[in-house]
């Protein structure tokens, strides 16, 4: 999803969705496909040889995921354990940062122990244990989770009655030009405060903003905002 009241482009386009291939999620960055001379576009799929061409511009009838930040204080007493917000969690999408160092902890290497520096994710339950080497201390997880119906409804409401599904009439809106994205589909397990490479991921997040990899590069892109656990959203500024 984007935000819209932050999110602009120069210009816009409704093009075919290439045949076979489903726009999933608002603001998934959209790469180039020829099919019988005309221009068609689909997901990211980190090919060889993909080139982006914008981002989507749809709204969903309801959200399936959502990015989340947040601060806790590792128990000064057994078990270092922190209970998130919310539960359901996405595998490869948490991130866990020590707030004072600056530093990232690694997922334990040795399930179910938890050594110094590392921590371990329940994702079904939504809690994070530490080693007693980071009691006390303030750390910031970010990470991405999977909505209930309920839970999408109420914090981001439903499309409008009749809303268009891109896929129904194979096509999509699609921004471009030079902008700004506001978006919460991106990668969770990079630090944003150091990307350097804002690339399109491939499966099993098609068109994910991420850092690195083989996936189609966004030109010219550069990270405007960090997200935060009071502004979850990740602004990049481009120009296609």
């Amino acid at each position: 999803m984007i935000d819209i009241k932050r999110t602009f482009y120069t210009w816009s386009d409704t093009q075919p969705v290439a045949t076979g291939k489903t726009v999933t999620e608002e603001g998934q960055g959209l790469v180039a496909v020829m099919e019988a001379g005309v221009e068609k576009v689909k997901p990211a799929e980190a090919g060889v040889g993909e080139v982006c061409v914008g981002f989507a511009m749809f709204r969903q009838l309801t959200f399936g995921t959502a990015a989340v930040v947040e601060d806790h204080i590792v128990p000064t007493a057994a078990p270092y354990v922190v209970e998130l917000g919310k539960n359901n969690l996405i595998a490869g999408q948490i991130r866990v940062s020590d707030v004072v160092a600056g530093t990232d902890l690694a997922p334990a290497a040795a399930p179910p122990a938890v050594a110094a520096g590392e921590f371990l994710a329940d994702l079904t339950a939504g809690t994070v244990e530490f080693n007693v080497a980071e009691a006390g201390k303030t750390v910031r997880v970010y990470y991405r989770y999977n909505l209930t119906v309920e839970q999408s409804i109420q914090q981001f409401y439903q499309a409008p009655t009749n809303m268009p599904d891109p896929n129904f009439f194979s096509q999509v809106g699609v921004g471009k030009g030079k902008g700004r994205v506001f978006t919460m589909y991106y990668d969770q397990a990079i630090d944003w405060s150091v990307a350097a490479d804002i690339r399109l991921a491939g499966a099993p997040t098609p068109g994910m903003i991420t850092d690195g990899g083989v996936g189609p590069v966004v030109p010219n892109a550069r990270v405007v905002q960090v997200p935060s656990p009071t502004d979850p959203f990740l602004g990049i500024e481009f120009l296609l």
